[in-house]
């Protein structure tokens, strides 16, 4: 079945309840082979001719296992909600993390359409795995065992054939796993290429339209959903097919069960109430399995969803920190190229070579040039989002490599052409430089970046919000913003008057 133990280890923390959730599973299960003996019990008294004077403490014997089965499988299906709630954050704080640690080196050369995939619709399928499949899993493994222990003292010889049908129930369908798997990866890898093109067209629709290509994208997207219908059919058929395994082993199994207590019956070795009870207990050895049935595809499909997440967790740095530490020792604002070449990863196309400049303390340079000739680079590599492939990179005598990250990028101050605010306040974007600082030095830092007479026409001036439902800025209103955030950075030493 659907069980890696890589996903396993992902578990560590809500293994206890998991753990929980099976045993209430089990308790719930234990209380429907009562509640079904009992039945069995009381149509054996029935064909026994028994008064309804007699019938009546089982009948209410058996209302009340059902009533205590219903709030076990409650609680049972409400603890499976809440693990899987604590699983989705952990998971996704795990990866965001770790997408911290690749840094922009990494991330810069993903497509933005198969991160988010991962980080939404994978955790999801995932959340589903851990909360609800995995613990019915173990539950469909143990139930047998458990009801085989109550029959065995019925019946030996039957509850034997019922044990045997469930674990082949079980365990039929791994044959088809491997080829099960292949297309549910197929669909995955289809539908990680679709959403990355319809996430592209989306970003880029402007662009599209301007250049007349939107047809081409749409072409495009209807191959890439073509493609995943057809991976996705091919998974709903492998799937059926799987549940098909399983339900061919149950009846067959439920069948040879019945007919062999028959036989047993009429040769009077055993008795018609014993057969009855044999057989309702029959309906429960089965009935975990037809719930597994039933989540058999989120197993399958958390297992191709977790290819995604394995690869952003076995991903490496483009850029290794030699340095850990967090020094207060202040850099002297001196840069020095030395004979530098870069190529970015994967690309024969060489950026820079043997580039060599120097920037002394208190001097203003402009990079300038065509697009594409590397000025963006140089600003990459000074923040070492990437290492050269030769030469050297300082800032105050100092090689970047023996600068740790932290400090590195405390020390400098970028804003782009096309800059980023979050959707929040004017004063929550530029509070970004320093969370600390006070709203004098936020005011400060907004005159010097030419944005406070702006601000104070608002309303609510730096309380006023940014973003869907907030005010809207022009790019050089946005650009500014962003320079009052570079000022109010700690360590930073501009001045844009």
């Amino acid at each position: 079945m659907q069980f890696e133990t890589r996903l396993w280890s992902f578990t560590q923390g809500v293994r206890g309840r998991i753990a929980i959730s099976v045993l209430i599973g089990m308790i719930a299960a234990a209380l429907g082979v009562i509640r079904l003996a009992l039945l069995g019990w009381l149509i054996g008294l029935i064909f026994l001719g028994q008064s309804v004077d007699e019938l009546v403490m089982p009948i209410i014997f058996a209302a009340l296992v059902m009533l205590i089965r219903g709030i076990f499988e409650h609680w049972r299906t409400m603890t499976a909600h809440e693990t899987s709630a604590i699983v989705q954050k952990q998971l996704r704080r795990r990866l965001f993390d770790k997408i911290v640690s690749l840094g922009p080196g990494y991330t810069g050369r993903q497509r933005s359409g198969e991160l988010v995939l991962t980080l939404v619709d994978g955790i999801e399928q995932l959340e589903t795995y851990f909360g609800e499949y995995l613990p019915q899993l173990f539950i469909s493994a143990l139930t047998p065992l458990m009801i085989f222990a109550f029959v065995a003292f019925l019946d030996f010889p039957v509850a034997l054939i019922l044990l045997v049908a469930a674990f082949v129930a079980l365990a039929a369908p791994s044959a088809w796993h491997k080829f099960d798997t292949k297309r549910s990866l197929e669909r995955q890898q289809a539908y990680a290429a679709f959403a990355s093109d319809f996430l592209d067209g989306i970003q880029g629709l402007a662009t599209l339209k301007s250049f007349g290509q939107s047809g081409s994208r749409t072409e495009l997207l209807k191959k890439r959903s073509f493609e995943l219908f057809r991976s996705t059919m091919w998974v709903l058929a492998t799937n059926s097919l799987s549940r098909g395994i399983t339900d061919t082993s149950i009846a067959v199994g439920a069948a040879a069960g019945l007919g062999y207590g028959a036989y047993r019956t009429m040769a009077g070795e055993m008795e018609l109430t014993t057969l009855l009870i044999i057989l309702m207990m029959g309906v429960e050895i089965f009935r975990p399995l037809r719930d597994l049935r039933t989540v058999l595809h989120q197993g399958m499909v958390g297992l191709s969803a977790a290819q995604g997440v394995y690869k952003i967790l076995d991903a490496q740095p483009v850029v290794l920190e030699e340095h850990s530490g967090n020094s207060t020792t202040r850099l002297e604002p001196s840069i020095d190229f030395d004979s530098v070449s870069f190529s970015y990863p994967e690309h024969s196309h060489i950026v820079h070579k043997c580039l060599n400049f120097n920037i002394s303390k208190g001097e203003r340079v402009g990079i300038v040039g065509s697009s594409g000739c590397g000025k963006s680079s140089i600003v990459k590599l000074l923040l070492r989002f990437h290492d050269p492939g030769q030469g050297s990179i300082s800032i105050g005598g100092k090689d970047l490599r023996n600068i740790t990250l932290d400090q590195l990028r405390r020390e400098i101050s970028v804003v782009h052409q096309d800059t980023f605010l979050f959707h929040g306040t004017i004063e929550e974007n530029i509070r970004m430089g320093n969370p600390e600082a006070s709203e004098t030095e936020i005011t400060d830092a907004a005159r010097n970046a030419n944005i406070h007479e702006f601000v104070t026409t608002l309303p609510d001036r730096y309380k006023t919000i940014i973003g869907e439902k907030g005010i809207k800025l022009s790019g050089g209103q946005r650009q500014r913003i962003a320079i009052a955030r570079a000022v109010l950075k700690r360590y930073a030493n501009f001045n844009f008057r």
